[in-house]
């Protein structure tokens, strides 16, 4: 039966508002209004202003319930253009994308979370924003590349981080640049505030780092996070340099190598990768794109990976539309068919559902998700730099722009769900505590400058000091013999490529019996087989690592008939610890990282 011309636009708008209402969503924390789309009118669309009341339904779209054309479209901008703005429809698996489009649709409407989550957000807010305003008034002019305007980063990583326990992660491994990064430090791993503070004094040379001036902003971090219904999540954060995104596959090479501690190599759910960049950065670096095309590979991928991107629509000068040639800085991340959530910095509770969002689908699908939070920045690129020299109209308005903290603060005042009593006792308890930090590290100051440098809560493994004294490699001819035993044999079924047979098989044989010379790939081989049988494991990972580059190595031979490979070092012995042997990517920089 042919559906009516008025049900076929009824359904070509919800589908319009399901594939570009993100463009016209709130996004922008600093816009004064809505953005405009014309696709999205409702000429466009095939209405006008006398079918606003029309009874109307879609049997895409909220199970067929019948509502007004008005109310349909309050309800598609609610749930696609309001805060929240969702990129999904790109996603060519219609399992996957059905699902986003199912929880984007059902989700509850925010303002119905619970009263202690709601202050607990509040609280969350307040202690990025006191430990700014703190640091910015007792350090002046020192350099800490602040987190103001984009407090919310800290809604974002909470909310991730106590849904862990119900979706079974028990690791998260971190990695970000330098923007926010002592607040995360102090607020979401908790290092302690007198270390950091000591970090910012003058005579601060750290005993256990290489360097001093801007290390604070560049250091690692290991923690394990006590949470209220009694789980522990171990939190790492890598170190990084001033590379913004170089730390991006250290960290995926990192969570893989923990889940094979953790025994989390089939599924790959309990170590999360959580990866933290800038707007400018994610959208003009090529070692992203690198990362982000390791997710779905069989040698690299971690189970997929949250990238929360901090967009405070600046690279230290430059304005977006002169830093890429998308619409969004996220863009990139299409390639790999993941959802996008678009989400407004200054909605602390949109942040908070669109990271249990992200969460939730990487723990069902092992697929990454990308959260893009607009935002902005406060001061310049560091605190010496005066953004208004090349921005002042923007800079004029983000001066009059109240914090999130105060704004979200405001909100639930208006509500009821906060009295002025309880706020003033939440600022009380943030000052307490940061000047508390303070006066104990000035005590400490006092001491000896070498008792103060100390970095008492260092985690760090340090490696023994280097030397040349000659240290025995050699092995037995039992051993020897053993490797290459298996190193010319294939099973009774295999089908040998006869080339390969003489070539490689035949060869490597001859060259035993003759007791040598050993080429390099082949005494390659026999280290990686005395390794294994020792019970030492290899992961030989690079460009055409299986074969060798032209026709070398051979560690992976493969059936004649039917291609399915096979590995001599896989075969030495019942004991022998496991070797995996991957082709990489035709990668620059990821895989050297990842590795």
């Amino acid at each position: 039966m042919r559906e009516s011309p008025l049900q076929t636009r009824i359904d070509g708008l919800v589908y319009a508002y399901r594939t570009l209402g993100h463009t016209i969503a709130r996004v922008n924390p600093l816009a004064e209004k809505r953005p405009e789309n014309p696709q999205l009118t409702l000429r466009e669309l095939g209405f006008g202003e006398k079918d606003l009341d029309l009874r109307v339904s879609s049997k895409f779209f909220h199970d067929n319930e019948e509502k007004t054309l008005r109310e349909m479209i309050a309800r598609l901008q609610k749930i696609y253009a309001d805060s929240i703005g969702a990129e999904f429809m790109h996603i060519q698996n219609t399992r996957i994308r059905n699902w986003v489009l199912y929880r984007l649709e059902s989700r509850a409407d925010k303002h119905s979370t619970a009263r202690q989550v709601k202050i607990a957000l509040l609280r969350g807010l307040m202690e990025a924003e006191s430990f700014e305003v703190f640091l910015h008034s007792r350090y002046v002019g020192q350099k800490r590349f602040s987190l103001q305007g984009a407090e919310s980063l800290m809604v974002i990583l909470d909310s991730i981080l106590h849904k862990c326990p119900t979706v079974g992660v028990e690791e998260i491994c971190m990695g970000m640049a330098h923007r926010g990064r002592l607040n995360v430090l102090a607020n979401f791993l908790k290092k302690s505030l007198r270390v950091i503070f000591t970090e910012f004094s003058e005579n601060y040379v750290p005993e256990l780092v290489a360097g001093d001036g801007d290390v604070k902003y560049h250091l690692g971090y290991r923690t394990v996070r006590k949470l209220s219904s009694g789980a522990q999540i171990e939190i790492r954060l890598s170190a990084n340099p001033s590379h913004l995104e170089a730390v991006g596959p250290v960290v995926e090479g990192t969570a893989r190598a923990r889940q094979r501690i953790r025994g989390d190599t089939e599924h790959r759910r309990k170590v999360l990768p959580l990866l933290l960049h800038g707007d400018a950065a994610f959208a003009g670096q090529g070692i992203v794109a690198e990362t982000l095309n390791l997710s779905q590979l069989h040698g690299y991928g971690t189970g997929g990976t949250v990238h929360v991107v901090v967009n405070n629509q600046i690279g230290f000068t430059t304005i977006p539309e002169d830093a890429r040639s998308s619409m969004y800085a996220t863009d990139i991340a299409k390639m790999i068919e993941v959802p996008i959530f678009h989400v407004n910095g200054d909605d602390p509770l949109a942040c908070m559902q669109v990271s249990q969002l992200a969460l939730d689908f990487r723990q069902e699908f092992g697929r990454d998700a990308v959260i893009d939070m607009y935002c902005y920045r406060r001061y310049g690129h560091n605190e010496g730099d005066e953004p208004a020299f090349t921005q002042p109209d923007l800079y004029a308005k983000i001066d009059r722009h109240p914090s999130v903290a105060q704004l979200y603060k405001r909100e639930l005042l208006e509500a009821g769900t906060l009295t002025d009593d309880d706020a003033a006792s939440l600022e009380t308890e943030m000052n307490l505590r940061l000047e508390m930090a303070l006066d104990t590290f000035k005590t400490i100051e006092k001491e000896k400058a070498n008792e103060q440098a100390k970095f008492k809560e260092s985690t760090a493994v340090f490696q023994p000091e280097y030397t040349s004294s000659p240290v025995s490699t050699g092995i037995d001819q039992k051993m020897l013999k053993t490797i290459v035993d298996a190193l010319t044999r294939v099973p009774d079924d295999f089908n040998v490529q006869p080339k390969i047979k003489r070539i490689v098989l035949e060869h490597r044989r001859k060259v035993f019996e003759n007791g040598g010379p050993y080429e390099w790939h082949y005494a390659e081989l026999l280290a990686f087989g005395s390794l294994l049988l020792e019970g030492t494991p290899v992961r030989l990972s690079g460009q055409d690592s299986a074969r060798g580059t032209f026709s070398t190595r051979h560690a992976i031979l493969y059936d004649a008939k039917i291609g399915a490979p096979y590995v001599p070092l896989m075969h030495l012995g019942e004991k022998q610890a496991r070797i995996c042997i991957y082709n990489s990517l035709l990668s620059e920089a990821a895989v050297l990282g990842f590795d």
